[in-house]
């Protein structure tokens, strides 16, 4: 066992709230972190709508569904995202939405989150 400290996580998601994982040897984030970028959507499918590349946040808590579903709907607004490819992520943040709701459900409901009588 080490006695050296293992600092945490600087990853700071959307809520505002650290992640706090150990970090990686002599990086600032961990694993999951230092392996998931941002994801760069490329929507250049159709003809009628130009490619315009766009970032979505990674998906892990509610205020960055959010902020992707917001992304989505102004590209689509704007016509610079094929309405297919435009259904098929709002599809996909209503998985990651339900995925969300079922995890703290199921963290609400575990032994160590209940107060002890």
């Amino acid at each position: 066992m080490s006695t050296y400290p293992v600092p945490p996580c600087q990853h700071i998601k959307k809520n505002g709230s650290q992640c706090g994982s150990p970090a990686l040897r002599d990086r600032q984030l961990c694993y999951f972190h230092d392996r998931c970028r941002p994801l760069i959507q490329n929507v250049n499918g159709s003809a009628r709508f130009p490619p315009a590349p766009f970032f979505l946040p990674l998906l892990e808590d509610a205020n960055s569904i959010q902020q992707a579903l917001g992304k989505i709907c102004q590209h689509l607004l704007h016509r610079r995202l094929d309405p297919k490819k435009a259904g098929q992520l709002l599809y996909a943040l209503q998985i990651a939405s339900t995925n969300l709701a079922l995890r703290n459900e199921s963290q609400k409901k575990s032994p160590a989150s209940r107060p002890a009588h």
